[in-house]
């Protein structure tokens, strides 16, 4: 067995105790997007499989558990957002943070408007459209981990942000299944220590509708997160916060979004302003969104995982 001296592990009664009361939640400051600060889990457009192996990290210091739940909404966006058509934002209202204050989320306030306006009618057609639009608005449970990539260790502590499953057939629940099926088999033993835990081998597959499906199996040796303890260390007390690397997002940047529009922010106005609505009334204020327009940041990117 391996006995390095990492200051800080992962805590199977955490994981236990996080599980039994899934709550918890934390900071913002504004990023720069880097794709290295994220695990790359989803499959290229070509793509039918795909194998990661990866090691969990505590989540933070006082957070002895590698899971993080947080509250986000994954709503329908302008195309010229995401090519996609939808994107994932975190909840500025129902998550807590360390460092600010929560502040009030227009989708969250969408969906409330819609939930109330849906009892209040008769009309069945407009109780649908009502329905689906409480639905796409609605806050939803999310986990994020901290990890390392194995053969990318030199991009350092990457973040995964994967949903919940309602049907506790999800990333988390198949980890948490694993790590209290190695904890039974083996009197208490945890896949996840630092110094002799196991790596996790996720393969990524697609079923017949398109749908990304996760197979999640560990090593089959036990290792530790690194023989060298010195960069271990560095990875587990790696200062970057959740919050900026998932930024979260102004009032009337959502709104905008809401609105199926294009947020760009107006240097001059000192705000996001709609794209598609901006009528410049000077070449300075063309000029400041146009600035705003060609920055890729987090803000504006596509992430492809």
């Amino acid at each position: 067995m391996n006995d390095l001296n990492f200051g800080v592990n992962i805590d199977p009664m955490a994981i236990i105790g996080q599980h039994e009361k899934q709550t918890e939640t934390n900071n913002f400051r504004k990023n720069v997007f880097d794709a290295k600060n994220y695990l790359n889990a989803r499959l290229a457009q070509n793509e039918t499989s795909k194998t990661l192996t990866i090691r969990l990290l505590p989540f933070s210091s006082e957070n002895r558990s590698p899971f993080k739940k947080v509250i986000t909404h994954t709503v329908k966006v302008n195309k010229e957002v995401s090519p996609s058509g939808w994107k994932t934002f975190i909840c500025p209202e129902k998550n807590v943070f360390e460092d600010a204050k929560n502040s009030t989320c227009p989708f969250c306030e969408a969906s409330t408007e819609a939930r109330n306006m849906r009892f209040q009618t008769t009309d069945e057609v407009a109780k649908k459209r009502y329905g689906d639009i409480e639905f796409m608005y609605r806050a939803k449970d999310s986990w994020l981990v901290r990890c390392i990539e194995r053969g990318h260790e030199d991009d350092g502590v990457k973040f995964w942000l994967f949903n919940d499953s309602k049907k506790k057939d999800g990333v988390y629940d198949k980890m948490y299944n694993l790590f209290m099926q190695r904890s039974n088999e083996a009197n208490g033993y945890n896949i996840f220590d630092l110094n002799n835990g196991k790596d996790l081998i996720i393969t990524i597959t697609r079923d017949s509708n398109g749908k990304s499906v996760f197979q999640i199996i560990d090593a089959g040796v036990p290792t530790p997160l690194s023989s060298d303890e010195e960069l271990a260390n560095k990875w587990i007390n790696d200062d970057k916060k959740w919050t900026d690397v998932y930024t979260v997002k102004s009032y009337e940047y959502m709104t905008i979004i809401g609105q199926n529009g294009v947020p760009v922010f107006n240097k001059e106005l000192g705000k996001y302003v709609n794209k598609n609505e901006v009528k410049p009334v000077s070449e300075d204020i063309k000029t400041a969104i146009q600035e705003e327009d060609d920055i890729k940041t987090e803000d504006e990117e596509d992430l492809p995982f």
